[in-house]
């Protein structure tokens, strides 16, 4: 009878330790499991990640590319003589012209000598940008160069606005930009006051030349 108790206790033991057994295997299985997903999404996601930020990436780089593209043929087609025929042949002052020659009608400012002065100077070249080119640097297919203001000149706000607008490529007010022009840069710009809406300006440009491949 002792050894039919003793049997007995030893299956219930062998019982629970099989039991413990399977649930530690089974606890050991889900964890597992749940580990081994948890890294698949990880990774699953990463790689989404990757993937959108190469594709944002190409995309950026294939607009980059298409932006220089443009730039260049833009800038392969530019007038050699354009700071000659679009910057040294601009007038200035016109407006103070045009006051000046309607106060030269009135007879009390008819033979005015001051008045006649100061329309010649607006006249003349000696109130018309001059450039000096220097620091001339050439490479494969590009022409680099400064251009320095010779002497100062008189200008007003509307004056201002179009020679900025030359210069910069960007539409100001109603002057808009011109066609076959190479790429210029501010490199220095001093504006002084004179008197009311007069202003004396000097200033150098960076001037850059893209030229094509003789292929294209």
């Amino acid at each position: 009878m002792l050894s039919d108790i003793y049997r007995k206790i030893g299956k219930v033991c062998i019982y629970k330790n099989k039991l413990i057994f399977v649930l530690l295997t089974f606890s050991i299985l889900i964890v597992f499991v749940l580990t081994f997903s948890f890294y698949k999404f990880s990774k699953l996601n990463n790689s989404e990640k990757k993937l959108r930020y190469l594709k944002e990436k190409s995309v950026n780089t294939i607009a980059r590319r298409k932006e220089i593209k443009d730039f260049i043929e833009k800038r392969t087609s530019f007038d050699k003589c354009f700071v000659e025929n679009k910057l040294e042949s601009l007038t200035f002052l016109d407006s103070e012209k045009s006051i000046l020659t309607s106060l030269l009608l009135h007879p009390a400012f008819s033979n005015s000598s001051q008045i006649k002065k100061r329309i010649t100077f607006i006249n003349s070249d000696k109130n018309r940008l001059k450039f000096l080119e220097e620091n001339i640097k050439n490479a494969a297919f590009i022409k680099e160069s400064e251009l320095s203001q010779l002497k100062n000149l008189e200008i007003d706000d509307v004056d201002l606005q179009k020679l900025l607008s030359i210069i910069e490529d960007v539409q100001i007010d109603k002057y808009i930009p011109e066609a076959l022009l190479p790429q210029l840069l501010i490199k220095s710009f001093t504006l002084n006051k004179q008197r009311e809406n007069i202003f004396s300006l000097n200033m150098k440009i960076f001037k850059r030349e893209f030229y094509k491949k003789k292929n294209e």
